[in-house]
């Protein structure tokens, strides 16, 4: 391969894992008052020291379980900050232990169930923003088409679409689309609320984004990526929400299905992810300079890039579907979703089917494969 084929896809696939980081950054400023400036500039920061601490492509993606739930509960940014220094918190600590132990016996099923929730949550979301009209249908065919062709010539469609709707939210400051902007009022804490937060993306976290991307990126990058640890990732979203929830930042986590995007859409070498930080804090300087503080993302892109997102992460699951009572399990999480839109009762149901499959004594439950 040439060297300015390899220069293209790897500023390709910089920007391949945008569908859900963008449309949840705008999102998080639309509907808790976060800063769109502060946003950019904190997500470029953390893309930056991705690229110099592990040296290979990582995605740096908001802590989907906390951002994807309060938008859809409601949760103030006060809320959702406190969350994420938590989940800092208790990160950083656990960079000191031999926490691998631990999550290797999660059983996979109560990750996928989790998977499941978020990836309903995802779609509820998106289908919010859709009335009957022509737009709301332009919406649900745009959705069809990104789950049906993902890729167009090895170009990933979500990350593109996303990609120029972040650019659009950008550069339009405030202009087009600005009724959907409904900033939540700052509020009291509201400590249950928060803890339903915090536990199911605790899981989340240790399985998917320190466990799996460690994995993944193994076997993208082989030798190449000894600097991917579970000590560094853990240390990174420690002290990396920690920092972030003084600035009123995104909350954050890196994700082997970030990684996987990045990849596939091109890119190979570490300053791949240092360009995507490069450019966001690029607009964060535009947005800036504009006066706006909210990043109004085009509504005719957020419910499309939501729902098809969330169709992904229903497909994770995949491999619990196949077990004997796997989808009783996969339906009873989206139920209890649909229901509360709280995953932590997601969690709770998913720990109970466990429970009573192992009094069963099933020699099929408790698989720990994190792949």
């Amino acid at each position: 391969m040439s060297g300015t084929k390899v220069i293209l896809r790897n500023i390709v696939g910089a920007f391949s894992d945008g569908a859900v980081l963008f449309p949840l950054l705008a999102l998080l400023s639309m509907k808790a008052g976060f800063s769109g400036v502060t946003l950019l500039l904190t997500t470029g920061c953390a893309y930056i020291a991705a690229a110099v601490l592990f040296r290979v492509p990582m995605s740096v993606q908001p802590l989907k379980s906390i951002a994807v739930a309060s938008i859809a509960i409601g949760a103030t940014a006060l809320e959702v900050r406190s969350s994420g220094l938590m989940i800092g918190v208790i990160c950083a600590a656990l960079a000191l232990t031999h926490i691998d132990r631990f999550v290797g016996r999660v059983p996979l099923a109560v990750i996928h169930q989790l998977q499941v929730g978020l990836g309903v949550l995802l779609i509820m979301q998106g289908g919010a923003l859709i009335s009957f009209s022509m737009p709301g249908l332009l919406a649900l065919g745009a959705t069809a088409l990104m789950v049906l062709w993902p890729e167009v010539a090895g170009v990933p469609v979500l990350g593109l679409l996303a990609t120029v709707g972040l650019c659009i939210a950008v550069f339009s400051s405030g202009s087009a689309g600005e009724n959907v902007a409904t900033v939540a009022a700052p509020g009291a804490m509201r400590p249950l609320l928060v803890l339903g937060l915090i536990i199911p993306q605790f899981f989340l976290t240790m399985a998917n984004s320190v466990l799996a991307t460690r994995n993944v990126s193994e076997r993208y990058f082989g030798a190449a990526a000894s600097r991917v640890t579970i000590r560094r990732l853990l240390g990174s979203i420690g002290l990396g929400n920690i920092a972030v929830a003084a600035v009123g930042g995104m909350p954050f986590c890196h994700g082997s299905g970030g990684v996987t995007a990045h990849v596939r859409g091109g890119a190979t070498k570490p300053w791949s992810t240092a360009l995507m930080g490069i450019v966001l804090l690029a607009l964060a300087f535009v947005q800036f300079a504009s006066g706006s503080k909210t990043l109004i993302y085009p509504p005719l892109l957020v419910a499309p890039l939501l729902m098809a997102t969330g169709v992904f992460h229903l497909q994770l699951a995949a491999s619990t579907a196949k077990q004997r009572v796997g989808m009783a399990k996969l339906i009873a999480a989206a139920v209890v979703t649909i229901a509360t839109k709280n995953l932590l009762l997601v969690l709770c149901a998913a720990v109970a089917f466990e429970w009573i499959e192992r009094r069963n004594h099933d020699p099929a439950s408790g698989s720990t494969e994190y792949s």
